[in-house]
């Protein structure tokens, strides 16, 4: 991690950005690093979502640009189904990216978003919301943490 800190914005950004794709990695002890050196809460926990909600969209297109035919093949699982499924649903399946930032279960999230053709905006609404909120909170324990042991 130290290494990444040395690039401070650009280091977590991309970090962030590994995180939030489909690649397990944890950008949340880089947000700790940085604040340790200094840098200010806001613009971290900004570059911090913004690169994990890029990254998150990675997942949510490779369901978005699944091949059915494979899926057929593989899973034996009908179109007609999962079209059925997402009518189903009474609430608006957007509303599953606010649990896109928990750690495996996000980005099946994602990829199940993309796959049944959800509003590519509002995923993105709901996603960066999530993401934006857990990294804020990462980032107030986290000072507080540095002030209690400075």
């Amino acid at each position: 991690m130290e290494t990444w800190a040395k690039y401070g914005y650009w280091g977590l950004f991309f970090a962030a950005f590994i995180a939030g794709s489909v690649i397990p990695f944890s950008a949340e002890l880089l947000i700790g690093i940085l604040l340790y050196q200094g840098f200010p809460l806001i613009p971290l926990v900004f570059v911090a979502s913004l690169g994990n909600w890029l990254g998150g969209y990675t997942a949510f297109f490779m369901g978005f640009y699944a091949r059915w035919d494979l899926i057929l093949k593989y899973f034996n699982l009908e179109q007609e189904k999962i079209i059925n499924f997402k009518w189903k649903n009474k609430f608006s399946t957007e509303l599953l990216a606010l649990l896109c930032w928990i750690p495996f279960l996000g980005t099946l999230i994602l990829i199940s978003l993309g796959f049944m053709k959800s509003s590519i905006f509002k995923t993105g609404l709901f996603m960066f919301m999530g993401r934006f909120t857990r990294y804020l909170i990462w980032a107030l324990f986290s000072v507080e943490v540095i002030q209690t042991i400075s």
